[in-house]
């Protein structure tokens, strides 16, 4: 009788001048990732057997776990162990703006956006309030659909007070994928944080069509203020999320 082999694990280079937290979390991910859809409810190695694998001190192997905990690849639970996340995508809360299908993709999962219209528009009453402008100032206005294999999963609506010629078109958005990258890239403007405001509700008939849900389904709403790197208010986010697909990871101190 032939023996199965055994896969050799990956160990980490000592010659290397990456840091050797970085390497754990590395060589862990592509673990984790290609454990496909293992058991669930599985906890994950133990911060002892990670220190005997390796071969070093507790603080590389803590700063891993602590990353990949941050990034939504796994979670930690007091008196029981860590464990890979592995039912349902996960948005961390450090997540770059604009990265969520890089993030999800990089997490091995089929995901992709399509670019539903860019527009400029004038704000409506709520929105001059949000950004501080008058009803004929008129802003960027993209409509963007996220799906995971090939389902609606996120619809995100970005409103942004950029110059008039500044007007990409749905293909130069798909290829770049973020409306950040095209404004950091052509003119320089750097989207450098995000304050986000989360609450649940019912779909409108709008966000019903769009998502693929019944009026009135639970939706996850994050509504997000988009500053610069001078901290001037550039934009306003709104995106709703499919509630039954999809997980906020967020780690609390004390």
């Amino acid at each position: 009788m032939t023996m199965a082999k055994v896969p050799k694990k990956q160990t980490i280079d000592r010659s290397s001048s990456i840091p050797l937290y970085k390497q754990i979390k590395q060589i862990l991910i592509e673990e984790l990732q290609s454990a496909g859809n293992g058991e669930t409810g599985q906890p994950f190695s133990t911060e002892q057997e990670l220190v005997q694998r390796f071969h070093v001190s507790r603080a590389p192997v803590r700063q891993a776990l602590k990353e990949l905990a941050d990034e939504g690849y796994v979670y930690r639970e007091r008196a029981k162990g860590t464990f890979p996340v592995q039912e349902l995508p996960i948005r961390p809360p450090g997540l770059e703006l604009g990265g969520l299908v890089g993030f999800l993709r990089d997490q091995g999962l089929d995901c992709n956006s399509i670019v539903l219209s860019v527009e400029r528009v004038f704000p409506t009453e709520n929105l001059c309030s949000l950004l501080r402008l008058d009803p004929m100032d008129s802003v960027l206005r993209i409509s963007r659909l996220i799906l995971l294999k090939g389902k609606p999963l996120v619809w995100t609506q970005t409103y942004l007070l950029v110059p008039e010629n500044f007007q990409p078109d749905e293909i130069e958005l798909e290829e770049v994928e973020s409306v950040f990258t095209l404004l950091e890239r052509e003119r320089g403007i750097l989207v450098s944080r995000g304050d986000h405001q989360i609450y649940s509700s019912g779909a409108d008939p709008e966000e019903a069509q769009i998502l693929d849900i019944r009026k009135k389904d639970p939706t996850l709403v994050m509504e997000t203020k988009l500053y610069t790197r001078n901290d001037s208010l550039l934009g306003w986010r709104r995106a709703v999320h499919r509630a039954g697909d999809y997980k906020l990871s967020f780690t609390v101190n004390r």
